[in-house]
């Protein structure tokens, strides 16, 4: 009889950039605005407690959509003192998801404008299989929820 095992992998239909630099999170996001021709807007924070449960880590999270090529970018702050979203890539200040179909070619060119840049420690392509809580990249960002208030005739 074969063993059978029940794998629980999240979507993996995006690529991730992680990327060296000692600039701000403003700073950095608008660089990539330059290089990506997008516009990059600051979420929520994302939050983790400590392992202790004795405080609550926040790192800072932007997006920045293209409706032209239907493409993603959401940049996280993977340090903050004391702490990591992402401890596997801990040489990486951001992590940038990019959700779509970016080609081989088109990562290519973008890690290589974004190395050139004088701020710019390092940048590489992070292995998806490396990544063991891909679910700490995972974010919904919340909606207000629009109530309808119709008049009702009796």
């Amino acid at each position: 009889m074969t063993d059978r095992k029940i794998k629980n992998e999240p979507e993996t239909g995006y690529r991730l950039v992680g990327v060296a630099s000692a600039l701000k999170e403003y700073r950095f996001c608008f660089q990539l605005n330059q290089i990506l021709c997008c516009d990059f807007q600051k979420l929520k924070d994302i939050s983790f407690e400590t392992s202790d449960s004795s405080r609550n880590n926040l790192f800072g999270v932007f997006r920045a959509e293209r409706e032209t090529d239907e493409i993603c970018f959401t940049v996280f702050a993977n340090k903050i003192p004391g702490a990591f979203l992402l401890p596997e890539v801990n040489n990486f200040d951001f992590i940038v998801r990019v959700d779509g179909r970016f080609s081989d070619e088109k990562m290519k060119q973008t890690t290589d404008d974004l190395q050139a840049l004088p701020d710019m420690l390092m940048v590489a392509e992070i292995p998806l299989k490396k990544i063991k809580n891909r679910e700490r990249l995972i974010y919904e960002e919340e909606k207000p929820s629009r109530k309808s208030f119709k008049s009702q005739k009796s």
